[in-house]
């Protein structure tokens, strides 16, 4: 065995973390040796409690000595002096010296070995009550049955993050569970594969396993169908021909009342819902319907304020704008919508200016579902802006929020943009926690993509029009000159010839155009544009023009193997120090959101991690964590929604044909500030923007409007 896979034993007083995310933490911990650096796996250390950990030491180039934790146990000590001083402290209220020396005369130096075996031994030693009663209490809560409940679920194919969110949910009776309808952990736990459940099911014997399994497997079938389809319900006829693809349940009605009867599953009038998606559309129509503000203004007061904008900046409002800036002001709810370019983040400003002038005591912030848009309203905007998963404080583990009906937020109104990116389930989350809000105001792009999980929540809001909508129509950067708006235009208006954009648009033909695409970025960072304001946009990940493949050639192009430059072999990709990287999930503890594009500064295989940089917010990896992240020089149009680059290459062929709609289309181009470039086939891009997504099926709009 080498040197560096030796076990080591560290034992030492924990007194402080350095750095602690979801599964990694670094934390300090005073020894005999003097104090020293603790790296490994997050875990809830008590302050001033002795540990006996095991792992390595290691010396790290850039943080010094240190030593890598593979486990922890609370340290039981051996000594008269530790014992007494242990059995007086916080964990055993109302023992004092006379109690703990007795019952150390009674058991010697294995008293901590021998309680923590067995607490009821302290029967012995002749304690009144209510000492006997701390002692076995304060010995039950150390021996936490946690441990043995994750080591039985990572023995059997979960993984440490799944098995949290297991027993977060069942706590205690995690084992009985399982030993009754395993399925529950995927039933009832959010983001639990049903494959492993399913695997997981498979090695044990439980009552009426096969309805318990045909239950689990009808809602993984509504569930996947919902969330490629956006839809919020399946119809009955509808799931009866998925089934006859993927096999038949003969007892299906059996089963779905089985679900209906367990809270699964919600039917209504033919329409099959998941019952969580269906109790939230059913929220958000209640909350709207019943919504009431108390924070207008009267439009004297709104007419002085624009005015004194406009003098103070210098600027003329379009009549449009100062039409959203009214409805903001003189109605509870307000809808502005408008494509990039048409002014809705000056608009926000001037309502910002406006609201504080003349509600000093209430309080504003701005929501975005991603990170980006969320600071770039708080850089242009100069107002507190949070991502909805920072604002209501995601738990990921449970899939749960802070702040809810019974803990609102404490704001006094509330803009939320980019709302089209917002799906069915987050706006839920979000209005059941807006209880003490006395004003919104909802921004978004109609023409946009929807959402990528289910619903159709900006449309649908529109569409009732029981909410007064400003749609911004006069586009400043189209006044400009900027023909990347003329093309979005025509786009919408599915009226497009290349021969009319020559300044900002470039095309090129997949097929029959000789160029370079590496070369052509080169061109572009000699011109003064540096890869993060460079993006490459894709529909599909698969094929020679997807995204996979595109974010290998450029990696190549533009971070080469380098012997300078650790590497790690990660699934499809090799991460290399200094690649660009995409974060793909939600990751609220660390201030990083799904979309947020960071640079990887450093991989340390010592301590099997990765540190990404996102823009001054450092975020570490574990090696298991690695497919929460991916290389950003090529990404999908969906990553790049709510986010705006100088420059972006749109780049598809035949293959993604049955990919390519208008509002795909639209989203993609519209994300260019600057320069726009088009790699495809211009018959193609006539064929997309022909098709428009089919309206999803959802509820909300017949809930709005009282129409079934």
């Amino acid at each position: 065995m080498e040197t560096e896979d030796l076990i080591e034993i560290l034992e030492g007083e924990f007194t402080h973390i350095v750095y602690k995310s979801d599964s990694y933490m670094v934390s300090r911990f005073k020894t005999e040796q003097g104090t020293i650096t603790v790296t490994g796996p997050s875990f809830d250390f008590e302050q001033g409690e002795k540990y006996v950990l095991t792992g390595s030491y290691v010396d790290h180039p850039r943080y010094g000595f240190q030593f890598s934790m593979l486990t922890v146990e609370k340290y039981i000590s051996t000594r008269k002096d530790e014992i007494i001083s242990f059995l007086r402290g916080k964990t055993f209220p109302g023992i004092g010296k006379k109690a703990a020396e007795k019952i150390y005369e009674y058991f010697g130096s294995d008293t901590l070995k021998i309680l923590m075996e067995d607490p009821s031994k302290v029967l012995e030693v002749g304690l009144n009550d209510k000492q006997i009663l701390s002692i076995q209490s304060g010995f039950e809560a150390m021996n936490d049955p946690q441990n043995e409940t994750m080591l039985y679920l990572v023995s059997n194919g979960f993984n440490n993050l799944d098995a949290g969110k297991i027993f977060s949910r069942f706590k205690l009776v995690t084992m009985e569970v399982a030993e009754d309808n395993p399925f529950r952990f995927y039933n009832e736990v959010y983001g639990i594969s049903f494959d492993k459940v399913k695997k997981f099911a498979s090695t044990i014997e439980f009552d009426d396993a096969q309805n318990k399994y045909l239950e689990a497997y009808l809602i993984h079938l509504i569930s996947d169908y919902c969330f490629s389809s956006g839809d919020l319900y399946i119809t009955y006829k509808k799931l009866t021909s998925i089934l006859d693809y993927y096999g038949r349940i003969d007892n299906l009605d059996e089963i779905i009342e089985r679900c209906i009867d367990k809270n699964y599953l919600f039917v209504e009038n033919e329409r099959i819902y998941l019952f969580n998606d269906y109790q939230d559309e059913r929220y958000i129509s209640d909350f709207i319907l019943n919504f009431k503000g108390s924070l207008n203004l009267e439009s004297d007061l709104i007419e002085q304020g624009i005015e004194e904008i406009e003098n103070r900046e210098k600027i003329t409002y379009h009549e449009k704008q100062k039409e959203a800036i009214r409805n903001f002001f003189e109605n509870d709810i307000s809808i502005i919508i408008g494509g990039p370019g048409t002014g809705k983040t000056t608009i926000v400003r001037t309502m910002v200016d406006i609201f504080k002038e003349n509600f000093p005591f209430s309080n504003l912030i701005v929501a975005a579902p991603t990170g980006r848009a969320a600071k770039r309203i708080n850089e242009i905007c100069e107002v507190e802006s949070k991502t909805i998963h920072s604002l209501l404080k995601w738990n990921k583990e449970n899939n749960t929020f802070v702040f809810d009906i019974e803990n609102p937020i404490l704001y006094d109104a509330l803009i939320i943009d980019e709302f089209s990116m917002v799906d069915n389930n987050l706006f839920a989350s979000l209005v059941k926690a807006s209880s003490r809000v006395k004003k919104i105001c909802i921004i978004g792009d109609y023409d946009q993509l929807p959402s990528i999980r289910p619903g159709n929540v900006l449309h649908d809001l529109i569409d009732s029009r029981i909410i007064p909508v400003t749609e911004l129509e006069y586009n400043y950067r189209q006044s400009e000159g900027n023909q990347i708006v003329d093309l979005a235009y025509d786009i919408n208006r599915k009226d497009i010839s290349f021969d009319r954009y020559s300044k900002d648009v470039t095309f090129y033909d997949i097929l029959h155009d000789r160029f370079d695409l590496v070369d052509l970025i080169r061109k572009d960072m000699e011109e003064g544009y540096d890869l993060d304001e460079i993006q490459i946009l894709a529909p599909m990940y698969k094929g020679d023009w997807g995204i996979d493949h595109l974010n290998l050639i450029l990696q190549e192009a533009f971070n080469p193997k380098d012997f300078s430059k650790n590497e790690k072999k990660a699934g499809k990709y090799t991460f290399r120090e200094s690649d660009k990287v995409l974060q793909l999930k939600n990751r609220p503890t660390d201030d990083v959101y799904n979309g947020d594009i960071g640079i990887l500064e450093e991989i340390d295989d010592k301590e099997k991690c990765l540190m990404v940089n996102y823009s001054g917010t450092y975020v570490f990896y574990q090696y298991e964590e690695l497919s929460d992240i991916s290389l950003a020089y090529a990404m999908s149009v969906h990553k790049a929604q709510g986010s705006e680059y100088q420059i972006v290459y749109f780049i598809f062929n035949r293959n993604n044909l049955h990919m390519l709609n208008k509002n795909l289309i639209y989203t993609a181009i519209s994300r260019a500030k600057k320069k726009l470039v088009i790699i495809g086939r211009e018959d193609l891009l006539e064929q997309g923007i022909s098709r428009s997504l089919k309206r999803r099926n959802t509820g909300l709009l017949e809930l709005l409007t009282n129409e079934k």
